[in-house]
């Protein structure tokens, strides 16, 4: 559960990065696009190493009270307690975020769409039933691709899931099966 709602944490938090990685302050105090030389190379060969909290974290606290000041407060407060839940977790749990997200960075577009949606599916489910859903979730991921289709095609499956929570647990299968 609590890997789940950390991806979604990184997740909620792309945007807002990279919005902040890609505008700067204007003189009249709005935000325009940057115009450093080279730096549309240094993105690119950066994109995929880091995750967005890993870039906040790396902001001087400086940089960081600047970026977090252009956002709504509520927004703030909610990047800041997402940041601190991320630095509290153990070593290998944020190492195993970081190659989660690597693995959704690599999916196109249109699928982390797809992703994001499914999560957002997924926290809207009545609490007591998020932790069968992410037990099967990560059951499903770890399987081939035969046993998959079979466990989603068995009779224990469909009696044991809604059938909004089996087509969600199909789609999380599809888009994320193969990922480590």
């Amino acid at each position: 559960m609590r890997r789940l709602i950390a991806i979604a944490c990184l997740l909620a938090l792309v945007p807002a990065t990279t919005v902040f990685a890609q505008r700067g302050m204007g003189r009249d105090g709005r935000n325009v696009p940057r115009a450093e030389p080279g730096a549309g190379k240094r993105q690119k060969e950066k994109k995929g190493k880091d995750t967005p909290i890993e870039r906040w974290n790396r902001m001087t606290p400086e940089e960081r009270r600047r970026a977090l000041e252009k956002l709504p407060p509520e927004r703030r407060r909610d990047i800041e307690q997402k940041l601190q839940r991320f630095r509290n977790l153990p070593l290998q749990e944020r190492q195993q975020l970081r190659d989660r997200y690597q693995a959704f960075s690599q999916l196109p577009p249109e699928q982390q769409n797809r992703a994001r949606a499914l999560f957002r599916q997924f926290n809207s489910l009545p609490p007591d039933r998020r932790p069968v859903v992410r037990q099967e979730f990560e059951a499903l991921r770890s399987m081939p691709e035969s046993e998959r289709r079979t466990r989603l095609n068995s009779s224990e499956f469909r009696t044991r899931f809604t059938a909004s929570e089996q087509v969600m647990l199909q789609d999380l299968a599809q888009v994320f099966g193969s990922t480590p």
